[in-house]
């Protein structure tokens, strides 16, 4: 079981990689708020199920993708 701060951490490593797959630098406000809210759509829990099995850049792709 992951503690809350290995979930945490993934947690803005997915958001990093959404950030750079979305442009990096160039996104806008708006854009960070649609990647926050796209991730804070998922529950702590359910960012730990993929943990063991999706890099944050794999989940990143998967939650542009949905």
């Amino acid at each position: 079981m992951a503690t809350k701060e290995d979930i945490d951490a993934y947690r803005r490593q997915v958001y990093e990689a959404l950030v750079q797959l979305r442009g990096g630098d160039t996104l806008d406000e708006a854009g960070r708020k649609e990647l926050k809210d796209i991730l804070a759509s998922f529950t702590d829990h359910e960012l730990e199920f993929g943990m063991p099995f999706n890099t944050a850049e794999e989940m990143a792709r998967m939650l542009l993708e949905g």
